[in-house]
């Protein structure tokens, strides 16, 4: 009966620190994520713009 016992609290250890090693790997792969992802440059815009449209809008067709 103890052996079980042993058995069962060895087995539910080993899952409790497959648990936590998994959060720690988790939470490691997201700061990489969020650290690379402040390290890119920031977009440039160039400022040019164009709207295509199949007619032109004027205001009384608004």
């Amino acid at each position: 009966m103890s052996g079980i016992l042993l058995v069962l609290v060895i087995v539910a250890g080993l899952l409790f620190l497959w648990m936590i090693a998994w959060g720690i790997f988790w939470f490691l792969v997201q700061a990489g994520v969020i650290v690379q992802k402040a390290l890119e440059p920031p977009a440039m815009d160039d400022g040019s713009y164009t709207l295509s449209q199949g007619r032109e809008v004027k205001t009384e067709d608004k």
